[in-house]
């Protein structure tokens, strides 16, 4: 007879008890209330909003430099094959212009949309 594979009881209950108790330790731990962040100074808020607004501001001129360079190339090259190149239509920034990408899209827009709704490339007609 294999005794090694009979299975004591205590064992498995004093085994229980104790990933409960470890399960209850570390999720007693999980929620544990960090301390309040301390109040910031208005002088450093006032100084990282200033840093803030002068990196955009390079950053949105760096942009500016690298489109003129990209259209400059474009023009270039139309003129090398003699087609006229078309006069660019001056376009004032707007506000939502110069916002990131992730701010102006709407949430859940990119990627794939589930739905009950087969779309019309994935099925050609019914099945028979």
């Amino acid at each position: 007879m294999n005794t090694h594979l009979q299975c004591n009881p205590w064992k498995v209950r004093r085994l229980t008890v104790t990933a409960a108790a470890v399960c209850l330790a570390v999720s007693s731990a999980a929620h544990a209330k960090l301390p309040a962040p301390p109040a910031a100074d208005s002088v450093k808020v006032a100084a990282d909003a200033e840093k803030a607004t002068t990196l955009a501001a390079a950053e949105q001129a760096a942009l500016a430099r690298a489109q003129d360079r990209v259209v400059a190339v474009y023009q270039g090259d139309l003129k090398k094959r003699g087609l006229v190149p078309p006069t660019p239509t001056p376009v004032a920034p707007t506000q939502i212009a110069n916002m990131p990408a992730k701010s102006v899209e709407p949430a859940r827009s990119a990627g794939p949309q589930g739905g009950t709704k087969p779309s019309a490339e994935a099925h050609s007609g019914n099945a028979k």
